[in-house]
Order: C-alpha cells, then sequence, then structure tokens
C-alpha cells in the first residue's frame, strides 16, 4: 500500500510538474497581443463574453484562484495537504476501520481535494466580498477628485494592499503601457468572476468609451453591494443556531464511540470489525454524511 502512495504521488508531482513548463514566460504574456483578442471584440453589456471559457481556461481560472488564495509555494502547500490526509487516513484505517487501503486513500484524496478547493474558492470570493466596497469608495473619492480612471486604479493600488488592490494595479499598468481595454477586463474577469465585478467592468467601459455619471453609478453599486454583504451576514447571523445544533448532533455518535471504547471496547470492536456489526457503521456514516448534506443545503438555499 506504502508503494501505491508513493507512485500516486509521484505521478501527481509529475503532472504538476509538466503543467509549470507548459505555462509561458510571464515577461511576454503581459505584453501579448493575441489574434484572439483582437478578432474578439466585446461590447459594453456582452457580460458572457467577459466571462466564457473552455474547459482548459475554467481550469486555468480555477487554479489562479487556489495559487492565490494558499499565496508563495502553492504547489509544495498542496502535496504536503495531500501526504497528511493519505497518512492520517493510513493510521485511523489500520488502527480502527481496516478497510481496502487503496480504497480509502482513493476516496479521502478526492474528498480532500474537493473540499480543500471549496474552503479556498469559497475564503476568496468572500475575501473579494469584503474588500471591493472599500476599493470602490476609494476608487469614487479619486473620481470626485478630478483623477483620471487610470489613475484612480493606481491611487487604490497604493491604498488596498489585498488581491484587488493588486489587481487594480495591474488594470493600471497595463493602460499604461497601451493595452486594449478589452484584453484587460477580459482578464480581469476571468480572475474575478463574480457579479458585481462584471457590472463594475461594464461601467468602467461604459463610461470610458461613451462618457456618463459614473459618480453616481458608482455610489448606487457600493450601496447594493454593502446591503448584499450585512444581508449575508444576517443570514449567517439568524442560521447559526440551526448550523451549531446540526454540528453538535452530527458529532454525539462519534463521541459516543470514543467513550464506548474507554468503557467497553468490546462493543467497539464488535461494531468496527466484526461483519454484522459493520452494518451499523455504515448505517452511521451514510446517515451522517447525508443529515449534514441537507442541513448544508437548506442553509446554502436561502435567499
Amino acid at each position: 500500500m506504502i508503494g501505491w502512495l508513493v507512485v500516486g504521488f509521484g505521478v501527481f508531482g509529475l503532472c504538476l510538474a509538466l503543467y509549470a513548463k507548459r505555462r509561458p514566460d510571464p515577461r511576454y504574456v503581459f505584453l501579448e497581443q493575441t489574434i484572439h483578442h483582437k478578432s474578439r471584440q466585446i461590447t459594453a453589456v456582452d457580460i458572457k463574453g467577459l466571462t466564457k471559457s473552455n474547459l482548459l481556461q475554467r481550469i486555468t481560472s480555477l487554479w489562479n484562484v487556489i495559487s492565490a488564495a494558499l499565496g508563495r509555494f502553492p504547489i509544495p502547500k498542496i502535496v504536503l495537504f495531500m501526504a497528511l490526509i493519505n497518512g492520517l487516513a493510513l493510521f485511523v484505517n489500520q488502527r480502527w476501520l481496516s478497510f481496502p487501503q487503496l480504497e480509502i486513500n482513493a476516496a479521502v484524496s478526492i474528498i480532500g481535494l474537493f473540499l480543500g478547493i471549496r474552503f479556498l474558492t469559497d475564503k476568496r470570493r468572500k475575501a473579494f466580498e469584503t474588500d471591493f466596497p472599500d476599493a470602490l469608495n476609494i476608487l469614487m473619492s479619486a473620481v470626485t477628485a478630478g483623477e483620471s480612471i487610470n489613475a484612480a486604479f493606481a491611487y487604490v493600488s497604493k491604498v488596498s494592499n489585498n488581491d484587488v488592490g493588486r489587481e487594480f494595479k495591474d488594470i493600471s499598468d497595463r493602460m499604461r503601457l497601451g493595452e486594449s481595454t478589452e484584453a484587460i477586463f477580459e482578464r480581469s474577469c476571468k480572475r474575478f468572476p463574480y457579479p458585481p465585478f462584471l457590472f463594475f467592468v461594464i461601467t468602467i467601459r461604459a463610461n470610458m468609451e461613451r462618457g456618463g455619471q459614473l459618480k453616481s453609478v458608482l455610489s448606487k453599486l457600493i450601496r447594493v453591494l454593502v446591503e448584499a454583504r450585512n444581508l449575508e451576514k444576517k443570514k449567517m447571523a439568524m442560521t447559526s443556531e440551526a448550523r451549531i445544533s446540526a454540528k453538535i448532533v452530527g458529532a454525539i455518535p462519534f463521541c459516543f464511540m470514543l467513550l464506548l471504547n474507554w468503557i467497553n471496547p468490546s462493543d467497539l470492536n464488535f461494531v468496527l470489525f466484526h461483519p454484522d456489526g459493520r452494518w451499523i457503521l455504515y448505517y452511521l456514516l451514510i446517515s451522517e454524511g447525508i443529515g449534514m448534506f441537507i442541513v448544508w443545503w437548506l442553509v446554502k438555499s436561502i435567499r
């Protein structure tokens, strides 16, 4: 089984190395104007044009989100995380469960990757929802003071030390280099594929191409974002009791198993190792999984 784990980690590391090798030099990508960007003109209200991409581009965008959330050295952190969860699964399985080790490690790897990716994407989305209204406030203040759009982006990047500020700095730098606004904002929308940012991009592009009351539109957008953030906090506060109750109820069977291991280990061994007692363990795991999924779905379905 250890050999299978070593082979699996070797294949995973080789795939990551090949992916990193195939990525072009960012010094040339920064200045590159491809034929695709020249031939594909996106109107100011074409939201699908800002986010449409093929499968490889979606995977690349997901990797950009994950690497941005992990910070420096993302690949070693991912390898370390996989090694930790597989080592923990190996210990738990040999100590208590005695399931086929290969199936256990495959299931733990898939579930761990899914939960880890979801955690990182949700973390970045929440950080964006927190930082974006503040960045818009600073941008509107700069525009009100008479600064140009490019200077306003640069000012926000100096004040805000977060992902939104760094993205605004990238937009400002590319504008100064003379890159087309279509390519700049299309790239930004791939990095932040959130409805508030898409509406912001449409507003900025419409103002740059046709003019308009940018200050009033930004103020309305800021008010909507702040209200949405307050509503999300209110929803989480109103459902906190139900979520905590569900977590406590879900933890009771496992706490009882730990207590049973201390009081009467033979009964726990019957549940874990005897063929007839295994059905109790299967029922426990399946019912716990279904129950927690229902609670998660009910919380997410609240509008």
